[in-house]
């Protein structure tokens, strides 16, 4: 079934991939996922350009100044967000900051770990040397034995250098 959504843009679907921009950068969605006929979470996404390399899943760093993402990469400071579909740099698509959402994980992260970024862009991790911690994200369920896009749970996520930095 999928994502379906509560307020916002009227029958928007914040899977789809745009070719040319349809909403203002910054709008807002709000979204139910409905999983086999029940409601199992909710979702705010908000609307951006999208960025090379971006994949659904990807993590992004999201600057309001100029209404830009880019891949998170280790030391980013500011908001973040986790891409809904690949939206690429030529076009136009959703991104969540609120909720329950598919995000790329590296390999062997515990369930309920503070994220990270790491030194793979788009990617957030568990280990906290060195790294920018993911305010307001958490790891959903444990991630395998390499790279993959996990549940994660987003409450408006914003990275800062952690303790150990």
């Amino acid at each position: 079934m999928g994502w379906k959504t509560l307020n916002g843009p009227l029958g928007v679907d914040v899977a789809q991939i745009d070719t040319a921009q349809v909403y203002q950068p910054g709008t807002c969605a709000f979204a139910e996922y409905d999983s086999s006929g029940s409601i199992t979470h909710y979702g705010e996404f908000t609307y951006q350009k999208g960025v090379a390399s971006c994949a659904a899943g990807s993590w992004v760093a999201i600057n309001p100044d100029n209404d830009t993402v880019s891949l998170l990469a280790d030391g980013h400071i500011g908001g973040a967000g986790v891409a809904a579909a690949a939206t690429v740099a030529s076009t136009w698509g959703w991104f969540q900051i609120k909720g329950k959402a598919g995000g790329l994980l590296a390999a062997s992260v515990a369930d309920n770990a503070g994220l990270y970024t790491t030194a793979s862009a788009g990617t957030a991790g568990a280990t906290a040397s060195g790294q920018s911690e993911i305010i307001g994200a958490r790891a959903a369920a444990a991630s395998g034995s390499s790279a993959a896009v996990t549940d994660v749970e987003l409450n408006y996520p914003v990275c800062g250098l952690s303790a150990g930095a």
